[in-house]
């Protein structure tokens, strides 16, 4: 095949991204597979995975120097915290499954969150005094609902979604729309929408998305122990020295990999035949009656008769696709929004809280939005006072977005900054260990995906289908589940179409 201007301008965007990680070179020998999966994330190995049992010839190409995608620990850091997927819930079939197989340690989730200060209009309010609290300008019952909670809060009383597969019901798209239209379709003040702004997109996220992702985080909770809560989107351990009615310890949920979350995929990778390909850039996907020609910017070729791209759409676009994809595909692929999450993993020398009485964490109408401050990893009754304790600064949507314009170095130093100012008692009691923005990683591009007022009606439930010999996997194809359960559950699925095609 020859490959037209079109591959080269597409190549060239992907090269721009990728930097260090190009290594140029004459074209390879083309090499031959049944299918070809592009990402070695979670959903892409789940998907090589079950075809090789299956018996298929499965080659995975990965377009970095590292296995797992979003799965991701740390090792540049002191305290190396899991960058993604550190997290396993107690509904997560799959994922505890495949833990069970490979025989992989895990350990309850140990880190409570202290007790929240917010910083709104320039006055400093303890949880505890937020309801009737002059600087709370919310209305009736928006008053009782802290701000931390308040947009999880108001889209759960007003979801009518039941079943985990609701949001892809047409009886339910006139949901598909904006967070701000539906608070105010609903008679939610301008003080309320104000506060749920600091931590969601209002304006140019589907509402819909976010009521599946309550139902699903519901359905999660009727698994977890009553130790655990949503707090700014992640379910937290409250404390680990509860004991159930025969005096056992009570199970505490989520849990963590023993050694980080990276280990599951390394694993998985090794229950592959073909070592996974390193470094291998997609450029362009080419589709015949006969089978697949997909080559790298290193000039690898590899001829297969199926091929499964397990990458966000966010880098799938800038790859180049022939034939043409029909209209459904080519608007969720280049239209699909994806938001990130960046965060800031620090060390708290000592508790300034007790210097200036206020509550330790903070949620805040500044730059910084949240500051989590742990229970010392804890979580017991007798915990030291002193430090030091666990920390983590949490920005998400546009807050995020603007703070990944800046490198890690300056992000830090700008959090710190805006922390002292909010509670000058922190001064040079906290220190940055890891910031991570997933908006400044080049084949991630976001965190995960977001819906578009609209685009669930307008394509989520035909995206998912094959154009022609192209699969698609990954976390925004999920249907039912959200998180690692659904990478899996999406590689599955795949594994699955390929299976009846062959």
């Amino acid at each position: 095949m020859t490959f037209s201007r079109r591959h080269l301008i597409r190549a060239a965007a992907i090269a721009a991204t990728a930097g260090p990680l190009i290594r140029t070179g004459r074209a390879k020998a083309v090499d031959t597979a049944d299918v070809v999966v592009i990402g070695a994330g979670l959903s892409g190995l789940n998907t090589a995975w079950i075809l090789t049992e299956a018996g298929f010839d499965v080659v995975v190409v990965e377009g970095s120097s590292r296995i797992g995608g979003r799965a991701w620990t740390a090792t540049d850091s002191e305290t190396a915290p899991d960058l993604g997927a550190s997290q396993v819930g107690p509904s997560y079939a799959r994922v505890l499954d495949v833990i069970g197989r490979l025989g992989l340690p895990m350990v309850g989730e140990d880190r409570p969150i202290l007790p929240f200060t917010y910083h709104i209009g320039g006055q400093a309010v303890l949880a505890k005094d937020w309801a009737d609290h002059p600087a709370n300008k919310t209305v009736g019952a928006e008053r009782k609902i802290a701000p931390v909670a308040l947009s999880g809060g108001l889209i759960a009383k007003f979801n009518p979604l039941k079943e985990l597969d609701d949001w892809l019901r047409p009886e339910f798209a006139n949901n598909d729309i904006s967070v701000s239209q539906l608070l105010e379709n609903n008679g939610v003040s301008k003080a309320a929408r104000d506060l749920v702004s600091l931590t969601t997109e209002m304006n140019n996220t589907s509402v819909l998305g976010l009521m599946h992702d309550g139902v699903r985080g519901a359905f999660e909770a009727k698994f977890a122990s009553a130790q655990s809560e949503q707090i700014g989107g992640a379910l937290v351990t409250k404390s680990t020295d509860a004991k159930t009615a025969d005096g056992a310890p009570v199970e505490a949920w989520p849990k963590n990999f023993v050694g980080g979350a990276s280990i599951l995929p390394m694993v998985m990778s090794k229950q592959l035949k073909r070592p996974v390909m390193m470094n291998k850039l997609v450029a362009a996907i080419h589709m015949d009656d006969g089978g697949v020609d997909m080559r790298c910017l290193d000039g690898t070729s590899i001829r297969a008769k199926f091929v499964v791209s397990a990458v966000p759409f966010s880098l799938l676009r800038l790859m180049e696709i022939t034939p043409s994809l029909d209209r459904v595909h080519f608007q969720a692929i280049n239209e699909m929004g994806y938001t990130d999450t960046a965060r800031a993993w620090c060390t708290v020398k000592e508790p300034f809280w007790q210097q200036d009485g206020l509550n330790p964490s903070v949620y805040s109408d500044s730059a910084l939005r949240m500051f989590w401050v742990h229970d010392n990893h804890s979580g017991k009754k007798d915990a030291p006072t002193k430090g030091p304790f666990k920390a983590t600064f949490v920005l998400t949507w546009g807050a995020a977005d603007r703070i990944a314009q800046m490198d890690p170095a300056r992000a830090s130093a700008f959090l710190l900054s805006e922390l002292e100012r909010l509670r000058p008692a922190s001064k040079g009691q906290v220190k940055v260990d890891r910031f991570h923005s997933w908006g400044q990683q080049s084949l991630q591009r976001g965190c995960r995906h977001s819906y578009k007022p609209g685009q669930i009606t307008a394509f989520a439930n035909d995206m998912i289908k094959p154009w022609q010999r192209l699969h698609f996997a990954g976390e925004h194809t999920r249907r039912l589940d959200y998180g690692m359960e659904s990478a899996l559950e999406s590689g599955e699925r795949v594994a699955n179409e390929i299976m009846e095609r062959a």
